[in-house]
């Protein structure tokens, strides 16, 4: 059996062999969502609480990348503090014991960011891992991990017929302006500040959305009350290698003080009109399974269904300890 060797990062030239591990991954489990290389170089180049140069390890398989950790850290809106780990691991490569080496290198580490930070928050370590990613699961629970919280991704197989647009009154539904973006940004943020595992709001990037190079304003969907942004859906086209081109609706949001009054449908369905216009075929989108606003009723009700799952694990954090 082939062995595996660990190094850490060395630049952005090793991420198109960490994006072709993770793309055989999506493959082999049947995700909708695809990797893009432009979109990890970008992610990349705008980490927060992460430095890749010390901060990921890349898994090597006769000089291919074949998985890679990162880890990063983030203070929530509910108090708590994630040390949160990214593992990837090929499924050519299952049984190596890679994911196991992968998550350990990445608690030492965590251990050492924890040092330099205040003990003022409970803490955990958080890890998320899709259905069928057997390696990465069974890593997990030798390690003490536990399945806390469930999502999907839900897609619209095909975009005939998409649902009439009905704009509540006294509201408005328009493209943003450019000057208007930051205005949007911010409501972005208030709404989705009462989620379960939101970040800070200081840990939130305008320029990381702007910069995406997916980004496309004429595809960012914002209601308006007067001159004030209270409800957005941003979207991007992803095309796919055999010239099909699917809607991502990356985001759906409503400000707290607007919710109950149709916002979100009438964002959704405005969106599944420009995503068909712009030669998409079908559209998808991720959720929170357990989302307090009933969020996966609402896309079910607007044509979508869920395809995939997936879950994020914890275990406390207890700094100097190995708790496997």
């Amino acid at each position: 059996m082939t062995s595996f060797t660990c190094r850490p990062y060395r630049g952005t030239e090793d991420l198109a062999g960490m994006a072709g591990a993770s793309a055989r991954l999506r493959a082999h489990l049947g995700l909708l969502e695809p990797i893009d290389l432009a979109a990890m170089e970008h992610r990349y180049t705008h980490l927060v609480n992460s430095d890749p140069l010390t901060d990921c390890l890349v898994a090597e398989r006769d000089g291919v990348t074949v998985g890679y950790a990162r880890t990063e850290w983030h203070n929530l809106v509910d108090g708590d503090r994630i040390y949160e780990i990214t593992s990837v691991v090929e499924p050519g490569s299952r049984g190596l014991g890679i994911a196991d080496v992968l998550i350990s290198w990445c608690e030492a580490r965590l251990r050492t960011i924890a040092s330099t930070l205040p003990p003022d928050r409970r803490c955990w370590y958080s890890a998320y891992a899709f259905d069928g990613d057997a390696e990465t699961i069974a890593a997990l629970g030798a390690r003490g991990y536990g399945a806390v919280r469930w999502d999907a991704e839900m897609l619209r197989p095909d975009l005939r017929d998409p649902p009439e647009v009905e704009v509540p009154d006294g509201y408005t539904l328009r493209t943003p302006a450019e000057h208007e973006l930051p205005a949007v940004f911010e409501m972005l943020v208030a709404a989705f500040d009462e989620h379960w595992g939101e970040h800070q709001a200081q840990d939130q990037r305008l320029g990381e959305w702007l910069d995406d190079p997916r980004f496309r304003r004429d595809l960012v969907v914002v209601a308006w009350r007067g001159d004030a942004p209270v409800a957005s859906v941003g979207n991007v086209l992803e095309p796919s290698p055999d010239g099909s081109v699917r809607g991502l609706l990356d985001f759906v949001a409503t400000h707290p003080d607007h919710r109950r009054r149709g916002l979100a449908r009438a964002a959704i369905a405005e969106s599944l009109h420009r995503l068909r216009d712009a030669r998409a075929t079908s559209a998808y989108l991720g959720v929170d399974t357990d989302n307090h606003n009933r969020a996966p009723a609402l896309y079910e009700s607007c044509g979508f269904r869920v395809v995939t799952r997936g879950a994020t694990y914890r275990k406390a954090f207890e700094p100097g300890e190995d708790r496997r």
